[in-house]
């Protein structure tokens, strides 16, 4: 049985000083939460809930402060909530998540030293860290049929070798029990003798399928401390999954496993609420992806790109019951799958260039047409919300509302480069 993620969910500081009014501990906006008009302490408070506890999209261009704003929701969430954040990071924007910067973490006593708390029980995955990898032998069928590429409809003679493989293996390890009997390489499997007594069709085909594999920078080894499926059981209160391997497979099989293992987790752990859900102590995920388009397109014909896909169908359409929410970031929400893009209840739109994308969220969650045209002029960090984001106000809008992003706190890893070097010299001799 896996280990149930365990949380820091203390309550929220309050302003001693002004009980009647206390100080709402998350600031990630001018003009958010609050309103145009201050808004009542719980009011407040609903709607950072209602944010969390839901799927959100956050859309812009590059250099459009995306990053930045997802950067300062994801660390008032980690500080401020008892939710726990796990971060899909194709460009390791996250991966110095526990560090903070020097310079805007200036005069920020208060987050710095919740941060300083924190930070111990953040962890990233990465090649170049104690904790990453894959274990083969924790894999289902269809994710081994996936990650090789292979569909019985296309592919039946090579998928056929995968089925008699397994059940060969799993004919070996009978008389193992428990997790050992799942603790296998991918290179256990491939030396295990099945291509030494199997015979038919394709058997050449499907042993180069399993080298080609096996080679990814994909798989647990003995030099990491932990395996991605570990890392997400462990007592964590954030992960970031680096994924900003130049290695497209490695990208798609890793997120692929990380966000089935969540769901497992959210499996396991529904069955227990729905027994006794007023003394269940159930703690939300947040799963923020950036880059999503790249990850869950209108469609694709390749196994590794449609599981993603798939999982992340799946999430937005029945994550909620399983305490999944995700928080998306994009620049271009017309490629992403319709069935994703209808979920979020939330919608955050930073500079955007062309209206293309503007009109693509506008056909999809109704409205006054137009609503999103002031996001063409936007300077970074400004940016328009809309959906239950609005609850603070009572009633809420029927429109966005315009509000400005605060910077982040932590260290920025990836990040777009500096244009500098573009800006012409001053000619001295004028």
């Amino acid at each position: 049985m896996a280990t149930h993620v365990k949380v820091d969910s203390s309550p929220m500081p309050v302003n001693p000083a002004s009980p009647a009014s206390p100080t709402l501990a998350f600031d990630v906006a001018d003009l958010w939460p609050a309103g145009p008009k201050d808004a009542a302490f719980q009011v407040r408070q609903n709607a950072v809930g209602n944010f969390i506890a839901n799927h959100s999209i956050i859309v812009g261009q590059s250099r459009s402060g995306k990053t930045s704003a997802a950067r300062r929701l994801i660390e008032e969430i980690i500080a401020w909530t008892g939710a726990r954040v796990v971060i899909l990071d194709p460009n390791a924007d996250f991966r110095w998540l526990t560090t903070l910067d020097a310079e805007k973490s200036k005069n920020q006593d208060t987050f710095a030293k919740r941060w300083g708390e924190l930070r111990d029980n953040i962890f990233v995955a990465s090649q170049d860290t104690e904790a990453w990898g894959i274990q083969w032998g924790r894999l289902s069928q269809e994710e081994m049929a996936a990650f090789l590429r292979l569909t019985p409809s296309e592919e039946f003679a090579e998928y056929r070798h995968l089925d008699r493989h397994i059940k060969y293996h799993q004919k070996l390890n009978a008389q193992k029990s428990g997790a050992t009997a799942l603790e296998y390489s991918i290179d256990d499997f491939i030396k295990d003798g099945y291509f030494e007594v199997a015979v038919g069709d394709e058997l050449e085909r499907y042993r180069l399928r399993l080298l080609e594999l096996s080679k990814r920078r994909v798989w647990w080894s003995s030099k990491y401390t932990k395996d991605l499926d570990a890392l997400i059981e462990s007592d964590s209160k954030a992960v970031v999954v680096d994924l900003s391997s130049d290695d497209e497979q490695v990208r798609m099989i890793t997120a692929a496993r990380a966000l089935e293992k969540l769901w497992r987790l959210g499996l396991e752990r529904r069955p227990e609420f729905i027994k006794n859900p007023q003394e269940s102590n159930w703690t939300g995920t947040v799963v923020v992806m950036d880059e999503a388009h790249l990850f869950a397109p209108p469609d694709t014909t390749d196994p590794q790109k449609r599981l993603v896909s798939e999982r992340i169908q799946r999430f937005a359409d029945q994550g909620k019951k399983l305490n999944l929410y995700l928080l998306v970031l994009t620049q271009q929400p017309g490629k992403l799958h319709p069935t994703v893009l209808a979920e979020f209840n939330n919608r955050i739109v930073l500079r955007v260039n062309e209206k293309r994308s503007l009109k693509v969220m506008e056909e999809m969650y109704g409205g006054l047409p137009g609503r999103y045209d002031g996001a063409l002029t936007f300077a970074p960090g400004e940016a328009l919300v809309e959906g239950d984001l609005l609850s603070d106000e009572i009633p809420p809008p029927a429109v966005p509302r315009g509000i400005r992003f605060k910077e982040g706190r932590t260290k920025a890893g990836g990040g777009t480069p500096p244009a500098t070097w573009a800006i012409p010299w001053f000619d001295q001799q004028k």
